[in-house]
């Protein structure tokens, strides 16, 4: 829900308050059982081979073990799992084989960016090498050569998208090995583009919950489950914050991002806490809280709202809401201390500044992932729509120009912006490019209305 606000036009501010609950029917996956979230760094996945034995080996990741910006995946049992069945070797060619299959254990969908499918590739980054013998070891039927971390790496590829926790078609691996080669090793990685991820509250039956879905509509996986509305997750490295009303009043809960229990993490039955969001490295959490009807401010604290303080204290009665992290000490919010609803940053211990203000309504303020620009809603064109400020030159640029409002921007990774767009009545997330703003809007496939989507950014 969008906050509500005292404002110098409240008859323009409501435009931006319009976008509420709905509902649809229909059945729905839920989840798969919790498995280790990814960690941030880069790791490569090490196997070792005893010809002799006929057995193929790859380590599980070690702590750190992870994932690069450029879709490099390491992390044996962490992101993938590679499987070698029907080991052989016949010492008169010299050949040594083996079946291999990756296993997807990210939430988002392999071998696709949500649009067109690519498919999948191991590549070899060191290897392979002879660790006992001697001889040169050699990739035989590799599927083609190409540049990743180093140049002249060959690589097996895997045709098709594969769906989280889905296993792939067998490949053969075969390598040329002499028979005075005892054994070997090699490190790999898997190589793919992923479908972007985010979680949102949808709405079938008429009761809203918080779903993760790839923007291509696919796997969809209900991650809430509440007789009483779930809304406004936010997500940061394999943890999802919502706001939940089951308990009679707002109070917020947490639930892993691959599914899993539901933890309530706030108790204050007199006082709401709303909007909540996690900082990008998932270690601070700040929401808006004030008992029902009465003015609310911003509080933050640690990922599961303890050590919880006001972030700050003297607005007065200004309305505090929306806050969105640019990093664990610095954050963005909607504020009324002006007189009308405007965007302030903070730095915490600090004292806030207008990002974006005026007599117009300027809400939901979200950061770039570079930190550089912040998306927010505006009713200052008199539609509500969706607009750009760069904060170094202080420019703002208007995103959206379609009819019906639009708000509740969160950045995919790739700069991409995912929001909430109104279709005459119905409440549904659309996807624009800033870098080609003039092309619109695209309406994402969900399954039910929905509304304010967070981007799973790894």
């Amino acid at each position: 829900m969008f906050m509500r606000m005292r404002s110098a036009r409240p008859a323009a501010f409501v435009a931006l308050l319009i976008l509420a609950a709905c509902s649809e029917s229909g059945g729905i996956t839920r989840p798969e059982p919790p498995v280790i979230t990814p960690p941030d760094a880069l790791a490569a996945i090490p196997c070792t081979v005893d010809v002799r034995a006929r057995e193929m080996r790859c380590a599980d990741a070690v702590a750190g073990s992870g994932v690069r910006g450029d879709r490099i995946f390491g992390g044996q049992r962490v992101n993938v799992t590679l499987t070698s069945t029907n080991v052989t070797y016949d010492a008169g060619t010299g050949i040594f084989g083996a079946d291999v299959t990756v296993q997807n254990l990210l939430v988002q969908r392999m071998g696709s960016d949500g649009t067109t499918v690519t498919g999948v590739k191991v590549f070899f980054a060191s290897g392979p090498n002879a660790t006992s013998g001697t001889g040169l070891v050699e990739v035989r039927n590799a599927d083609g050569i190409d540049t990743f971390t180093g140049s002249g790496q060959p690589y097996f590829y895997y045709p098709g998208a594969l769906p989280p926790n889905a296993t792939s078609a067998v490949k053969r691996w075969e390598w040329n090995i002499p028979s005075t080669v005892l054994t070997f090793a090699f490190t790999v990685y898997v190589s793919t583009p992923i479908v972007p991820t985010i979680v949102a509250e949808m709405a079938p039956g008429g009761n809203r919950d918080v779903y993760r879905m790839g923007i291509d509509g696919n796997d969809v996986v209900a991650l809430s489950t509440s007789l009483l509305s779930d809304v406004n997750p936010s997500v940061a490295l394999g943890k999802v914050v919502f706001t939940s009303y089951r308990d009679g009043n707002a109070e917020l809960y947490s639930v892993p991002l691959r599914g899993g229990a539901e933890t309530r993490l706030t108790t204050t039955t007199t006082i709401n806490e709303t909007t909540p969001a996690l900082s990008p490295d998932a270690t601070k959490l700040a929401w808006s809280a004030g008992a029902p009807g009465a003015i609310t401010k911003i509080w933050t604290g640690a990922a599961d709202a303890t050590g919880a303080t006001v972030a700050v204290s003297a607005t007065g009665d200004a309305i505090e809401s929306s806050p969105n992290w640019k990093s664990a000490t610095q954050l963005a919010f909607t504020s009324s201390a002006g007189g009308s609803a405007d965007i302030y940053g903070l730095t915490l211990g600090g004292t806030p500044s207008v990002l974006a203000g005026g007599s117009s309504a300027d809400v939901e303020g979200a950061w770039s992932p570079d930190g550089t620009r912040v998306a927010f809603a505006s009713n200052r064109s008199g539609d509500t729509e969706l607009y750009i400020l760069t904060v170094a030159t202080n420019v703002v640029t208007r995103l959206t120009t379609r009819t019906g409002s639009d708000g509740a921007p969160t950045w995919l990774a790739d700069g991409r912006i995912v929001y909430t767009c109104t279709q005459g009545a119905q409440f549904r997330l659309c996807i624009i490019d800033p870098a080609n703003a003039a092309a619109g809007g695209t309406i994402l496939n969900t399954p039910y209305q929905a509304d304010h989507a967070s981007a799973v950014r790894f």
